[in-house]
């Protein structure tokens, strides 16, 4: 078998010259049949080495495209398991809520039992005090303002009922003043006007005793609670004068009430409220350490101001600006002496 180093390199050289000529004549049939040969071994090593290359870079592919899809199937995993937990917290926050709501109504009910129980215990005037005081917060709220006003009105009527005395006692008077100040309580108009409504209680009262000092008394402290309340609760004059309208529509009916003659006029009746109201506040400035008198009348000079083209009773406005004016002024005095005392 000859050696590698017996075929001729002018032979090889003119291969990579593709010199036809030298090789047909210058190399033997037997070097041509192995060069072929050698031409195959290395064209067979060279598709197989193809062909593995393929295969290895076909499962490298398969593989990186698994492991992607692990990623992904990872990823998608953990954002429904998010999306589960989600819902479920969002189902046991609404079924929490609904457990406390029906909580908080269960001892809205209860606290209200209980203190509809010390507003009407017969035998402690006491304990009927701190129920009419506690009743405010139930005349706040929508949902139990109706029960309390009617509670109200009924422990007014009782408690005017317990005083045989002419006229209106010391003790009537404090349960009547907490009464009024429970029913007027409120920041809704509404339930304010519909509050107002109890006042045909002192009429039927005084048809039954006669007391005109009584119901005199009594519907002075509804002007007070009520009347006063109004433009703090109500935001239009026309909210306003559905509070009054009771007020005066009874007075009306039984001018006795606010020492008026006989068939005095809706005006009249108007005017009479806003002087009760007055003389009041004024009263209770002078004795008491906080009043909201000169709040009162500010917003109703506002109203009259606003209103200044369409009033049909400008006596009740007059007298109104001109009480918020002087309130006003006592108001600044006493700051100013106060300054100065310090």
């Amino acid at each position: 078998m000859p050696e590698e180093n017996d075929f001729p390199l002018e032979h090889l050289d003119a291969i990579k010259r593709e010199d036809l000529a030298h090789v047909a004549n210058a190399m033997s049939l037997e070097d041509l049949e192995k060069m072929k040969l050698a031409e195959e071994v290395f064209d067979l090593h060279f598709k197989r080495r193809k062909r593995s290359g393929k295969l290895a870079l076909a499962t490298q592919s398969v593989l990186s495209l698994v492991a992607i899809g692990g990623i992904f199937q990872n990823a998608y995993q953990s954002f429904q398991n998010k999306k589960q937990q989600d819902a479920q917290q969002q189902v046991d926050q609404s079924r929490w809520n609904q457990e406390f709501e029906r909580a908080k109504a269960a001892d809205k009910y209860r606290a209200f039992f209980e203190t509809s129980a010390l507003a009407t215990d017969p035998s402690n005037p006491d304990k009927r005090l701190v129920g009419y005081a506690l009743l405010q917060e139930f005349v706040q709220d929508k949902d139990y303002n109706g029960k309390a006003t009617l509670l109200l009105e009924q422990a007014l009527d009782q408690e005017l009922g317990r005083d045989k005395d002419p006229g209106l006692g010391e003790a009537s008077r404090s349960m009547v003043v907490t009464i009024l100040n429970s029913l007027s309580g409120t920041n809704d108009c509404k339930a304010l006007q519909q509050a107002a409504r109890s006042v045909d209680g002192i009429a039927k009262r005084l048809s039954q005793t006669h007391d005109t000092e009584e119901a005199s008394e009594v519907f002075g402290l509804y002007v007070r609670a009520l009347v006063g309340r109004a433009p703090l609760a109500c935001g239009s004059f026309d909210d306003v004068r559905q509070v009054w309208r009771p007020l005066r529509d009874a007075l009306q009916r039984n001018p006795v009430m606010g020492g008026l003659p006989p068939k005095p006029t809706a005006p009249q009746a108007a005017t009479r409220i806003v002087e009760i109201l007055r003389d009041r506040c004024l009263r209770e400035v002078q004795t008491a350490g906080s009043s909201d008198c000169a709040e009162i009348f500010q917003r109703y000079a506002q109203h009259c101001a606003e209103h200044a083209g369409t009033q049909k009773n400008p006596q009740v406005c007059q007298i109104l600006t001109d009480t918020a004016a002087k309130l006003a002024a006592g108001k600044t005095a006493a700051s100013s002496d106060g300054s100065g005392k310090g």
